[in-house]
């Protein structure tokens, strides 16, 4: 939840709680490129900044003076401390060849907002004759709680945008930050344009701007090495400048900040070849993953952002709207969006990550008692088997079988009991894989309503109505989680559809691009 939020661009705000996201007013920034924001675990703003300033979630300053720059491409990204979760460190990257303010940020408890500048918490490495460049990514290590801060220097001082790259790798962990090594890329970098981690944390991607290529490197997140021999360069024609990796990690989208503004895609376990699968009704910036799995696009000087909404299909089937999401009124998009820390997997535990999620075991065998005590259950699929009767098909993959999972909807403490007006009923809905073949990698309910929609909305509210995450169901396993229906006035009385959008990250093979609609009768009386 740590990436619900974004703030960005001139007084722009996004919510991640619904989907399509929320535009949201009020915030103070106002920036051409970098930003970068940061949320609590319950999905709540917590702060954001230009690189040069940070703002609460009241949009009241509360540190100046930080050493990035707003027209730097990636000016910050904000990680949390191991160590403390009151606290949070924030980077900077100024760019610009010949500026001296490198790599620099600070901690900053959110209970008190003391800032602590970055120079008095470690030695700095040296910087002397080299220049910044405008890039800064994380990479969360493979223990879920350690990260990995990646920046990237230039030899010389002298303003030309381009020099011998210098990748510069810092562990931030529950003593502090260490700085880690300098490793020589043997490769001319230009400071301008994004470096983006991929979600599963193994590769980085570093857009050359006018050096017309795109340096992809694989990445080690136990040891934090960049696996120079791995280098896979992509030759773009022209300027590129955004970069984001699919869901899947397995295609790489990129723009070309240019008025045509055509957004390409590369196959990076294919022949890298860059193929057009979209273009933008305006000059296109950043690209930046959302927690949907959704790619969003910058629009400079627009009051919307574009999207790709299926990233992990290869070709047109990935699907680029110009216009997805309208900003609120009186703000607008630049060229930049919120740097944000790839894949985060506390979040989602991704499947094989060691140490996230370490009481979601207990709580789910919690979830499971009370949804069997409760008297109603349907079930989301005539072929869907009753849930925890530990009835598994074999081979799913190989009999071609609908690989979709079966929910089903758990209601009711007694055959009398029904759902009233003026009501509050907990329920509690079930995924499971009923495959022992298959594992679903970052499962999630996105929506669930009640159809048709009750107007006003305040007279029928499920909560929660955020994301939930589902983990990664394994072969042979049921996940439950808990909702509460609350119908708060008169006339709701009649028949509806209880509707459970969900969406996963990848399967071995899907017989419907990732997302699914399941639905269950919902009669509401008269009290």
């Amino acid at each position: 939840m740590i990436n619900n939020n974004w703030v960005f661009g001139q007084n722009c705000g996004l919510d991640f709680s619904t989907s399509p996201p929320t535009a949201f007013s009020g915030s103070s920034i106002s920036t051409i490129e970098g930003c970068a924001t940061i949320s609590d675990v319950n999905g709540a703003l917590l702060f954001y900044t230009d690189g040069r300033t940070i703002w609460d979630n009241t949009h009241t300053i509360k540190a100046t003076g930080l050493l990035g720059n707003s027209s730097s491409t990636q000016s910050a990204i904000i990680v949390p401390d191991p160590g403390n979760n009151s606290q949070y460190y924030v980077f900077t990257a100024d760019g610009a060849t010949g500026s001296s303010n490198h790599f620099n940020g600070g901690l900053i408890n959110v209970n008190t907002w003391v800032f602590t500048p970055l120079a008095g918490l470690m030695t700095l490495p040296s910087t002397s004759g080299f220049s910044p460049v405008e890039k800064i990514t994380a990479i969360q290590h493979e223990n879920c709680k350690d990260f990995w801060i990646i920046t990237i220097l230039q030899k010389g001082v002298v303003r030309t945008m381009a020099g011998d790259g210098i990748v510069r790798i810092f562990l931030v962990d529950s003593l502090g930050v260490q700085f880690i090594s300098d490793t020589p890329l043997d490769q001319q970098i230009i400071d301008i344009g994004y470096m983006k981690a991929s979600p599963d944390g193994l590769k980085l991607a570093i857009a050359n701007y006018s050096n017309n290529n795109i340096l992809v490197y694989p990445f080690n997140k136990t040891t934090g090495v960049v696996n120079l021999g791995g280098l896979l360069t992509i030759n773009t024609s022209s300027p590129n400048y955004g970069v984001e990796f699919s869901p899947n990690s397995k295609l790489l989208y990129y723009s070309k900040f240019s008025g045509s503004s055509p957004i390409y895609q590369v196959d990076l376990t294919g022949s890298l070849t860059p193929t057009v699968v979209g273009n933008i009704n305006s000059t296109s910036g950043a690209l930046q993953l959302g927690r949907d799995n959704k790619i969003y696009i910058a629009k400079h000087n627009q009051n919307s952002l574009a999207a790709i909404l299926n990233p992990n299909i290869i070709g047109a089937g990935c699907s680029v709207n110009s216009s997805y999401v309208v900003l609120s009124s009186n703000s607008k998009s630049y060229i930049g969006l919120p740097n944000l820390i790839a894949g985060f997997c506390n979040e989602d535990c991704d499947c094989g990550c060691v140490g996230c999620n370490e009481d979601s075991e207990k709580q789910n065998e919690e979830l499971i008692v009370r949804a069997k005590d409760k008297f109603n259950t349907i079930t989301s699929h005539a072929d869907c088997p009753e849930p925890f009767m530990e009835i598994c098909k074999e081979h799913a993959i190989v009999s071609q079988l609908n690989l979709e999972p079966c929910f089903s909807f758990h209601w009711g403490d007694g055959s009398n009991d029904q759902i009233e007006e003026h009501d509050t009923e907990v329920f509690y809905l079930t995924v499971c894989n009923n495959f022992n073949d298959i594992t679903y990698n970052g499962l999630r309910i996105t929506k669930v309503v009640l159809s048709p929609t009750i107007h006003p909305l305040e007279k029928i509210q499920i909560v929660p109505d955020r994301f939930i995450s589902l983990d990664c169901l394994k072969p042979c396993t049921c996940q439950t989680r808990e909702f509460v229906m609350i119908t708060r006035a008169n006339d709701t009385a009649g028949s509806y559809t209880l509707e459970v959008e969900y969406c996963y990250e990848e399967i071995v093979i899907s017989s419907s691009a990732n997302s699914g609609l399941v639905k269950f009768p919902v009669t509401i009386t008269e009290d």
